[in-house]
């Protein structure tokens, strides 16, 4: 222990001859210190990136859901919507009926092999595209309220093809019919 307290002491007296050295302040040098503000400074960049990146995933989603719910046509009222008047009711004169026609004698009337032909059943309503979610993967649509995706059948149709703004249909007859988003 001796020995310890030895080399102890010289030390001391070697500061006292020697300031320089007992790690007084050096001229032109600075002493390292922590820095705490490190952390800081590249966690709030990070913050702020991630908010960032957030942002335009949200923004992305509901440009997405918007599209999907954009429907053609013009809003229906509910039933359980009361409609409020907006003036006083104006009255409505009645309708007036027509005189009677005469009913021809039977001589005139037509026999019944010379009367006209019915009518053939009036073709289905054309198919009304309402809606498209377009992916490069599984695009699908919605056509007459229903989803759709390519090769499904949609009444007398099958789907061919679904692009960002149309959808090509296919007869069986090999007759295409292309419907596009009404703007």
């Amino acid at each position: 222990m001796s020995r310890i307290n030895d080399a102890l002491k010289r030390a001391q007296r070697a500061q006292r001859q020697n300031p320089a050295l007992s790690g007084a302040r050096m001229p032109g040098r600075r002493p390292m210190a922590s820095r705490p503000g490190s952390v800081i400074s590249w966690m709030l960049p990070g913050v702020i990136g991630f908010l960032i990146v957030a942002a335009c995933l949200f923004i992305g989603m509901a440009l997405l859901t918007r599209a999907v719910t954009k429907s053609g046509g013009t809003p229906k009222l509910l039933a359980a919507q009361p409609l409020k008047p907006t003036a006083a009711p104006v009255p409505v004169p009645a309708p007036q009926t027509p005189p009677p026609q005469p009913t021809p004698p039977a001589s005139l009337t037509p026999p019944a092999s010379l009367a006209l032909p019915p009518k053939p059943p009036s073709a289905p309503p054309e198919p009304k595209l309402q809606g498209i979610v377009y992916a490069a993967t599984r695009p699908w649509a919605i056509v007459d309220g229903q989803t759709v995706h390519v090769g499904d059948k949609l009444g007398e149709f099958r789907v061919k093809l679904i692009a960002q703004s149309t959808v090509t249909l296919e007869k069986t007859d090999g007759s295409q019919k292309i419907l596009g988003l009404d703007k």
